[in-house]
């Protein structure tokens, strides 16, 4: 399912809903062609992963507070896979695969 970060309140709502189970929190441009491409891979696939996602260029604020909170470097497109309010892995440009973090996501949930 698919979530749209706009406000830190939401950000805050991502980060508990990681308590329950992964996520995903996708950083993205909308004038950016790697971010077009990343988007088809995890936003617009048919898949059960819980991505917030969130356009930079229109959430600067939000975007900086993420980087902050889950003390990863901040990168567009960016796709952060968090599990209990903390950043576990990030993935930049073609590293974001749909399989790749299903199969990642699919693995934290065997080991929770």
């Amino acid at each position: 399912m698919f979530h749209t970060l706009s406000t830190t309140e939401d950000l805050d709502a991502a980060l508990a809903a990681s308590r329950e189970q992964p996520i995903v929190i996708f950083k993205h441009s909308n004038n950016c062609p790697f971010s077009a491409r990343a988007q088809e891979q995890i936003a617009n696939a048919k898949h059960d992963l819980e991505i917030y996602g969130i356009v930079v260029q229109y959430k600067k604020e939000l975007s900086e507070a993420i980087a902050e909170r889950l003390d990863v470097k901040h990168a567009s497109p960016q796709a952060i896979v968090v599990q209990n309010g903390q950043a576990v892995s990030h993935y930049w440009r073609s590293e974001i695969q749909e399989d790749a973090l299903k199969e990642e996501i699919a693995g934290l949930r065997q080991d929770a």
